[in-house]
């Protein structure tokens, strides 16, 4: 009947059928699970509502509820209902999906799709975060994220401050020049940059090519018109890089031959620890061997009578230090450590030679940049040496850049931060900075110290704004320079030495015969390079410029069948076209 209940129906029918729920068989028994099976399909021959279509998991649903009303046993996770009588067609549809929700068939319980009806977890979690799980999450994460940047933001300038004043020593530009480079530079790389690896900053390369480019023009160290001329070269290189990032020739310049390049990069290291050994020992080479810094490093180590006792032991301890503190912690701050030992055993009375002095900071008076009382002789002079800084220190912090940037699955762009560090140099030459560009010491200790954004690169040039505005230069006048080039020293030392290209060369000759065309090529060019670029010191930028060169005429030897290939070198995927042109990461 139409006003008949649900219950009543299937009560009638279970009766008809034989088994009534009083005298239903055991739980879980067979009976019980024919008997409900023959109710489901009387209801749903007798239902007023058969017309309607119903998805498979539905129906497959209904005879668990119909055996429950029977008596038969139900899934331990399906909820007793209590007896209700629908009132309206609607509340009888909604009854029969009930058993969809509350017992789960055997293909759900295996891991199958979950039935019409019932949401799953992972559309919980899904509904939840666009609503508001998904928000705090993303406020969670951003909060972290920040927090991360902050905390490396500090711990980076840490390192900054110190190797700031060793690589002024090395310029010898005077640390205020160094350090007003380094505020300076920081802000504008944070806001206009594209990795969050690139640090910018005073570096060893372009302080040592600083000091090459106008020892060579006859100008005295830490005088007035040298420190105008740093200005000068940082002008040129930050020219020099906007108009290569604006002409979208970041690729190109990141093409020069590998085996030139690595070649002067280990020969610019080796000038770079050489230069500082002087510092080191608190000595000076006498005679004619101290024309260079190789052969004056040499002439200091073998005599050491001539050594300072407290400047050798304090470079002594910063090298222990500086070696074993990743050991304790990948953040250990071995560089600020060594710096406040070392400063408070100074103002305790220690002896430990020449100290960097105290400089302070007047902001009461806006000062013309320096670089413009530079002569117009002087200024056309350093036009070439500060292209040459432009491009050549721009290559060495790309390629690491580039090489980080694969290994994280990450993308930037050599063009966009070519800009970036353009205005980085412009702002450091306005107030009276050296050239500046990518540290890879300082992005390797921001990378590991947790910086996630260019945020952490900002907070840096802050804390170097708030210890110069702090009246925080006054400590440098406690600082020894034996520990700031003992600083410089251990920065450069995973540089110092020779790379794949170059290691066939230190083999024995008949192994070095049996090698391809390629790696004797390639081999022979970076130690040229090597050679170059030592003996054009001071002006060590002359020796890249000849080691390309050296590279072109190979290429085209090559090209022009001058020179002969082993059969190697013309199977497909050789590089014997290349003429020494394997390129550094970022591109042909």
């Amino acid at each position: 009947k139409a006003t008949a209940s649900p219950l009543a129906m299937l009560r009638a029918l279970s009766s008809a059928a034989g088994t009534t729920p009083k005298h239903a068989s055991g739980a879980g028994s067979p009976a019980a699970r024919s008997s409900g099976a023959r109710v489901a399909a009387s209801v749903r021959r007798k239902s007023p509502f058969a017309t309607q279509r119903t998805p498979a998991r539905r129906v497959a649903g209904a005879p668990v509820e119909c055996a429950r009303l029977c008596g038969a046993s139900t899934p331990q996770n399906a909820p007793a209902r209590r007896r209700r009588v629908a009132s309206s067609p609607s509340q009888v549809t909604a009854r029969a999906l009930r058993p969809v929700r509350c017992a789960a068939s055997e293909e759900d319980k295996s891991g199958g799709e979950p039935p019409q009806g019932v949401a799953s977890e992972e559309d919980k979690k899904g509904s939840g975060g666009e609503a508001g799980g998904g928000v705090q999450s993303g406020e969670k994460k951003g909060e972290s994220t920040v927090t991360s940047d902050i905390i490396a933001g500090i711990s980076t300038a840490c390192v900054a401050i110190p190797q700031s004043c060793g690589y002024a020593l090395l310029a010898g530009t005077g640390v205020e020049c160094a350090f007003m480079a380094a505020a300076a530079s920081s802000i504008p790389s944070a806001i206009l940059g594209s990795s969050r690896y690139m640090h910018v900053g005073c570096i060893s390369l372009a302080s040592l090519l600083t000091f090459g480019a106008l020892s060579n023009l006859g100008l005295v160290p830490g005088s007035a018109a040298f420190v105008a001329g740093a200005g000068a070269l940082a002008f040129y290189t930050g020219v020099t890089r906007l108009v290569v990032g604006f002409a979208r020739l970041g690729n190109l310049v990141t093409s020069l031959p590998k085996a030139a390049l690595e070649g002067f990069v280990v020969a610019a290291v080796w000038m770079v620890f050489s230069s500082q050994t002087p510092a080191m020992l608190g000595a000076k080479c006498v005679g004619p061997m101290s024309a260079h810094f190789a052969t004056a490093a040499m002439w200091l180590m073998s005599h050491p009578a001539v050594w300072h006792p407290g400047t050798a032991l304090f470079a002594a301890c910063t090298f222990i230090v500086m070696l074993n503190g990743t050991k304790i912690h990948k953040m250990f701050p071995s560089a600020l450590l060594c710096c406040l030992v070392s400063g408070a055993a100074v103002f305790m009375g220690f002896d430990a030679g020449t100290t960097v002095g105290a400089i302070s900071l007047d902001l009461g008076h806006l000062a013309a940049p320096p670089a413009l009382s530079l002569s117009k002789e002087m200024a056309r002079a350093l036009i070439v040496p500060g292209i040459a800084i432009g491009i050549t220190t721009y290559l060495e912090g790309a390629a690491v850049c580039n090489r980080w940037a694969d290994e994280d699955g990450e993308v930037w762009d050599s063009n966009k931060e070519l800009i970036a560090q353009g205005v980085s140099n412009l702002a450091s030459a306005a107030v009276g900075g050296m050239p500046v560009s990518g540290v890879i010491s300082r992005a390797a200790f921001g990378k590991t110290s947790g910086a996630k954004t260019r945020l952490a690169h900002g907070v840096t040039g802050a804390m170097i704004i708030a210890f110069l505005v702090s009246g925080g230069g006054v400590l440098l006048g406690f600082l020894p320079k034996a520990v700031l080039g003992a600083l410089v020293g251990c920065g450069v030392l995973p540089l110092m030495r020779p790379t794949a290209i170059m290691t066939p060369l230190l083999h024995p000759v008949k192994e070095f015969a049996t090698l391809s065309y390629e790696l004797k090529r390639d081999c022979l060019l970076a130690w040229a390079t090597v050679a170059f670029t030592v003996t054009s010191v001071p002006a060590m930028d002359m020796g890249l410029i000849k080691g390309c060169i050296l590279a072109l005429a190979v290429h085209l030897a090559e090209r022009a069948g001058l020179l002969n290939k082993s059969p190697a070198a013309s199977a497909p995927g050789g590089s014997a076209g290349d003429g020494g042109a394997e390129m550094v990461p970022g591109g042909r």
